[in-house]
């Protein structure tokens, strides 16, 4: 009876047609579309400061290269600017979804236990 209800447990569904996976398969993809979102926030802030290295008036801030026109750089930098801001906040949102039903279902997101036992070794060392 126990064996029964520990793989009813286990199996979770997902999708309209209620497709089934395992708690250990429905976790690593959770985990990864995390860590994904995550990944996909910091590359934006890469853009972000090349779009302000190019505000130097050179592609790639490279001197020798031909200066661009002033309206080139600053249209460049409002629309990448614009377009990592707006990304940012959409990337935000489905972070904050994602870990509000990965707690939902009790799965531990790696990325977070990783930050809060830097975080508690952090206050440690602190006192």
């Amino acid at each position: 009876m126990s064996q029964d209800k520990k793989q009813d447990n286990n199996v979770i569904g997902i999708g309209h047609n209620q497709n089934t996976y395992s708690q250990e398969q429905y976790a690593k993809l959770i985990n990864r579309l995390h860590r994904m979102l995550i990944y996909s926030q910091q590359e934006i802030t890469r853009v972000e400061r090349f779009l302000d290295q190019a505000f130097t008036k050179y592609p790639f801030s490279n001197p020798n290269q031909p200066k661009l026109k002033d309206f080139e750089i600053h249209e460049a930098r409002q629309i990448g600017k614009a377009t990592a801001s707006k990304y940012y906040q959409n990337a935000e949102k489905d972070i904050a979804e994602l870990e509000a039903k990965a707690k939902a279902d009790n799965i531990d997101l790696d990325i977070l236990v990783e930050r809060e036992k830097e975080r508690r070794e952090e206050e440690e060392l602190n006192k």
